[in-house]
């Protein structure tokens, strides 16, 4: 039985030692202590693959989990390709990352008639938009 403790002993010793270690490493150079992941997209570069036209301040943020934006579209064809289709340049159009890997895009006009529609899309590890194949 004490060699069974010892050994005991020692694997959570140097459990300890890793987990310790591993929150005192360095980070990797560019990347912020917090980040283990790639570095998000850009705002602006979601809402160019949208087609959407967004406030320049608010062009250079990181599009991490959570965030929103809203903008008015200036390109219908690109807002097409994921689905969303019969708005006009001008519509309303609402992007927020809803998981590390999804995207909801909802775009809405008032007129001539009332119009609203919504999918949700892929985004790789590149920030690049993928449409979801359908089943």
């Amino acid at each position: 039985m004490p060699r069974l403790e010892r050994l005991a002993r020692r694997a959570s010793l140097l459990a300890a030692i890793g987990i310790a270690g591993a929150a005192f490493s360095t980070p990797v150079a560019g990347r912020s202590a917090t980040r283990t992941a790639l570095i998000a997209p850009t705002i602006g570069s979601v809402a160019a693959q949208v087609g959407v036209k967004v406030a320049s301040a608010r062009a250079d943020e990181e599009f991490t989990l959570g965030v929103q934006f809203s903008g008015s579209l200036e390109d219908p064809r690109k807002l097409s390709t994921f689905g969303v289709t019969g708005f006009a340049v001008g519509a309303r159009v609402t992007v927020a990352r809803i998981a590390p890997d999804r995207v909801h895009i909802e775009a809405d006009e008032m007129l001539p008639v009332e119009h609203k529609e919504f999918v949700r899309v892929l985004i790789n590890a590149d920030g690049q938009l993928i449409k979801p194949a359908k089943t």
